[in-house]
């Protein structure tokens, strides 16, 4: 658990310190990486070993964290809708500092030092999409990013933290022909940044738009899922208009009859590991 915690430490301490311009509001994206650094926190807390007298004591943090996550949004729901005083990028600075210094504290307290994590062929992520892609503008072996929407846990340790970056390349596209050739575009996405560590991945796309989430999820759901549809909603990801459906597992992606495949910055996708990374834990 040590470095895969040390990994997301990296992670939230480069999102802490990013840009070291004054200003009084926060942006959307410092509210991303506070949702990211949230659910990275929850997939820590998550793994404590139950009954530890530290667990009790990091869980009640977290739930104070939770508390503050909580009158932050009620802060961004009452400026949407009235006006009212904007979200101060220091109020967002505290809140990474907290849930920062309560991953260290969970790291001196359980940190263990193993091996390598190996994720499982098939294992699958939920990305966001950071660049529009449409198969009426995309070329063969276009570059696009993405970021992590999730942590993926291997066991009790976070393999790869909310808000790493991904890369992918555009396979081969075709633009739509009216009345009724549709635009085909395939994704295959070959590389996983962990701070500056880049590991070699093979991914293909499985599903487009939100990832379906259980009943019993929804009921654990964490900190990270406080700030949700609001932010989702300032992002443009939650009501991004997505025309396409994917083509069974090959990772292609064809537009409705005539149209072409348009995915917009912010919008969600399902992507399947072929060759997912082995991550050291040094």
């Amino acid at each position: 658990m040590r470095n895969a915690l040390v990994v997301i430490l990296v992670c939230l301490t480069a999102g802490a310190t990013f840009g070291a311009e004054v200003r009084d509001e926060a942006r959307a994206r410092d509210l991303q990486r506070l949702q990211d650094d949230a659910k990275n926190l929850d997939a820590a807390l998550d793994a404590l070993e139950p009954g530890d007298p530290k667990t009790t004591e990091f869980r009640t943090r977290g739930e104070e964290i939770r508390e503050e996550v909580i009158y932050l949004k009620v802060k961004m729901r009452k400026h949407e809708r009235d006006g009212a005083e904007s979200v101060a990028w220091t109020e967002v600075q505290d809140l990474q500092r907290s849930i920062r210094d309560l991953h260290e504290d969970i790291e001196a307290s359980f940190g263990q030092s193993e091996r390598t994590l190996r994720l499982a062929e098939g294992t699958e992520i939920h990305v966001r999409l950071e660049t529009a892609l449409s198969s009426k503008t995309a070329r063969i072996e276009d570059r696009f990013e993405a970021s992590v929407v999730d942590p993926v846990r291997h066991g009790g340790d976070v393999a790869i933290p909310a808000g790493a970056r991904v890369r992918g390349v555009v396979q081969s596209v075709e633009p739509a022909h009216r009345p009724s050739k549709e635009g085909r575009i395939e994704l295959q996405f070959d590389a996983l940044y962990l701070d500056r560590t880049r590991f070699e991945i093979r991914g293909t796309v499985v599903s487009l738009g939100e990832k379906q989430t259980s009943g019993e999820t929804a009921k654990k759901a964490g900190i990270g899922a406080v700030l949700g549809g609001v932010l989702g909603g300032l992002l443009g990801g939650k009501d991004a208009a997505i025309v396409g459906v994917v083509l069974g597992g090959g990772g292609a992606v064809a537009g409705t009859k005539g149209d072409d495949v348009e995915l917009p910055a912010g919008a969600l996708l399902s992507v399947r590991l072929e060759k997912p990374p082995e991550i050291p834990r040094d």
